[in-house]
């Protein structure tokens, strides 16, 4: 029997995509949100993946290996044919579609697992998503519905909670053999942080009323996007804190475990807001009652 093909390392494919087009990884590193020796970790993970050198780390900038060049040279053409055909097909529904602008962990821990419930229900209606993974300055009015974090939702629209924020420390279960921790022991443990505004203090959040101190983080330990940080914590690097709904399902998998039995509930959630584009849109209503009646599905 033929074995069945190695899945795309894509985390480590995008590294060295930005990398090769920058000539740096500094420059790869900005553009994709995520500090220089993150960019570096993962082309390395690729080399070795692939047992090849892809890269020749020469100053001012890199230089490419004939390897390199091949696989830059295909990543490029790949990309023009997905290119291709999402514009084929965002031109035939765009005008109908209902938009939905939401963060890039919200929509790939919590919406998505759930979508096929609203599509089976709802085959009529087009969705369209915009993520805006770090980039806090987004534009609410070139949505129909928005997903935000914060006490509530925007000022000056229909707003309602999806869930309410529920901290929990999770990390790989080889991390922690013989279960859950104190909360004295998990003070001490390797935490990793969210680097944003929204989240650079949680930890803090957490231990509050504890009388424990947070130690300040390494740089390492310092991650900008809550998809790279959930990547860290599935590789054994720290404890982390998630979402229970956004991770209960990993939980309940045996991909995560959590950490620490102490659980802290904020102010804080996630809301779903109507803007005034989806007067138009009569999708977006059914979206948006689905979706805030969802919580805890």
């Amino acid at each position: 029997m033929m074995k069945a093909p190695r899945p795309l390392p894509l985390h480590q494919i995008a590294a060295f995509d930005a990398a090769a087009r920058n000539r740096s990884f500094s420059a790869a590193g900005r553009e994709l949100n995520v500090q220089q020796p993150a960019v570096s970790r993962q082309v390395a993970l690729l080399e070795d993946w692939l047992g090849v050198k892809l890269f020749l780390r020469t100053k001012p900038r890199l230089t490419l290996t004939p390897e390199g060049e091949m696989l830059a040279t295909a990543i490029s053409d790949g990309m023009q044919t997905m290119r291709g055909g999402v514009d084929v097909l965002l031109s035939r529904q765009r005008q109908e579609a209902m938009v939905v602008n939401v963060a890039l962990g919200f929509a790939s821990l919590y919406l998505l697992p759930r979508l096929g419930e609203f599509q089976a229900a709802h085959p009529e209606i087009q969705v369209d998503f915009l993520t805006r993974d770090q980039n806090m300055e987004f534009d609410p009015l070139r949505c129909d519905i928005a997903v935000v974090f914060g006490e509530s939702g925007l000022p000056g629209t229909e707003s309602r909670p999806i869930f309410g924020e529920e901290l929990v420390p999770v990390c790989a279960p080889k991390l922690l053999p013989d279960g859950p921790v104190s909360v004295e022991t998990l003070a001490r443990a390797r935490l990793l942080h969210m680097n944003n505004p929204n989240h650079a203090q949680d930890w803090h959040r957490y231990f509050r009323g504890t009388g424990l101190a947070v130690p300040e983080p390494r740089p390492m330990d310092r991650m900008y996007s809550y998809m790279v940080l959930l990547r860290a914590i599935q590789n054994g690097t720290g404890i982390g804190l998630g979402w229970r709904n956004m991770v209960e399902d990993m939980i309940d998998a045996g991909t995560l475990m959590v950490a620490c039995e102490r659980v802290v509930q904020t102010r804080r959630g996630y809301h779903c807001c109507m803007m005034p584009t989806a007067e138009r849109k009569p999708g977006a209503r059914v979206f948006f009652d689905w979706l805030s009646g969802s919580a805890g599905s």
